[in-house]
């Protein structure tokens, strides 16, 4: 099931952003540096092959970075964002720290990373609704039943994002609780 590009208005760029009260008062002391107002990125919604192209694009760029940084693959990292945004190896790499630390210093790898958790993250609540809504229409008269296919939809929809990144590429994949082991 493919989501319309109708069904959502993009954000506008160049559209002014308002300074709270806070943000617009002058600074406490005179060695304050002044407060600058970022804008939102356009929202993208990747799909399909556009979803697996950037996927791969991103890959490609992590891997020139972490041949950069003189980071090694294999062993394989696997990404993940904990619950602050911030882009964490799931499992034990022996470069896990710098790895990490280089999502920090190119906040546009963590942003591109987010972009790509969300858009499968949404691929994977789309597809199969179908049947879902299939299966919850056969289970009419039955509340119980009704409600746990509804916590089961719920719950494979909260897995957690995973990527895999190989000599080869990435592979997305999605989770339970718990940690990944190489």
């Amino acid at each position: 099931m493919q989501i319309s590009s109708a069904s959502y208005a993009p954000i506008p760029q160049n559209t002014p952003t308002r300074a709270s009260t806070r943000e617009s008062a002058p600074a406490a002391t005179p060695d304050a540096a002044p407060q600058t107002l970022h804008t939102l990125p356009p929202l993208r919604l990747l799909q399909g092959a556009e979803l697996q192209g950037a996927t791969a694009d991103f890959a490609a760029d992590l891997g020139k970075l972490f041949r950069s940084a003189g980071i090694s693959v294999p062993p394989d990292p696997v990404l993940s964002m904990d619950f602050a945004g911030k882009v964490v190896v799931a499992n034990d790499h022996p470069d896990k720290d710098r790895i990490e630390q280089l999502f920090v210093d190119k906040p546009e790898m963590r942003d591109r990373f987010a972009e790509l958790s969300a858009a499968h993250s949404l691929q994977r609540a789309v597809e199969g609704y179908d049947d879902f809504v299939a299966a919850y229409e056969r289970l009419q008269g039955n509340p119980e039943a009704q409600a746990a296919l509804v916590r089961d939809r719920i719950a494979h929809n909260k897995a957690q994002f995973f990527m895999n990144i190989g000599a080869d590429g990435a592979e997305p994949f999605f989770g339970g609780l718990g940690r990944v082991t190489a």
